[in-house]
């Protein structure tokens, strides 16, 4: 079996070539690209494989900006760090898809599924649809109202969201805006590999943590940046899945 891997990150491809190793010994990995930009170049060249394993977010891009400039037609297998909110597109629309960091069973699982279809004369799926949940959740945006104003924000530029008087408030580098939503309410339509609720009153996007410090009571407490006017305390229900999601593992969407 012929495969070529997707990944910007070394150490994730390696660990994935010893894997793909430990399931079939006779695997030859074609190439590992680091990149869309070199990706389009090796598409180019129409090299014949057999399954492509393929990270989302690549050094310069995400992976849907291929399926944009070429055609491709082999079997893709995604490997992503990413939240539910596309994984059933992903399901229906690729052979399978891998969450990171990827256990060896789910690995076997995926393979058996695609030597299972590989038989299939023209077996297809549908870019596009995964393409349009994933830019869905890269594009979301929250409204609110300032005396007489509509205002939005994009939820890729919050820093952290804070309910507090009985007002759930958006801050970014720039402002701090009033939303209509409440915080379950957000949280739900949030990339849960970069937004972590935690506690009652705050979720807080990974670049927005300045310091992690213990806290009394098995708890850790934040200095975020922009800098919060009052505690930003995980608490200590919480601290076992914080420390995971720093890891990059994925979350559980009923969590």
């Amino acid at each position: 079996m012929k495969i070529v891997i997707f990944e910007d990150e070394i150490h994730n491809a390696e660990r994935l070539i010893q894997l793909l190793k430990a399931c079939r010994p006779n695997v030859e990995i074609i190439a590992v690209i680091e990149s869309v930009a070199e990706g389009l170049k090796w598409m180019e060249k129409k090299q014949p494989v057999d399954l492509m394993l393929m990270d989302i977010q690549l050094s310069d891009g995400n992976c849907f900006e291929l399926f944009r400039q070429t055609s491709v037609k082999t079997p893709i297998i995604f490997t992503t760090a990413f939240d539910g909110f596309a994984l059933q597109a992903f399901k229906v629309n690729s052979i399978d898809y891998l969450l990171k960091p990827i256990d060896i069973r789910d690995l076997e699982q995926a393979l058996v599924k695609f030597e299972q279809l590989r038989p299939a004369a023209n077996y297809a799926f549908d870019i596009g649809k995964i393409a349009e949940e994933f830019l869905k959740r890269d594009s979301t945006r929250f409204i609110g109202r300032i005396n007489n104003q509509l205002i939005y924000v994009k939820a890729k530029d919050i820093a952290w969201l804070h309910f507090t008087k009985g007002t759930t408030w958006a801050i970014t580098t720039k402002q701090k805006l009033p939303l209509d939503y409440s915080l379950d309410q957000i949280e739900q339509l949030l990339d849960r590999n970069q937004f972590f609720r935690i506690n009652r009153q705050f979720i807080i996007h990974i670049d927005a943590i300045k310091k992690i410090t213990t806290y009394y009571n098995s708890r850790l407490i934040l200095q975020l940046e922009p800098e919060a006017d009052t505690d930003v305390i995980i608490a200590r229900e919480r601290v076992t899945a914080f420390k995971s999601w720093l890891e990059g593992k994925a979350q559980d969407a009923d969590a």
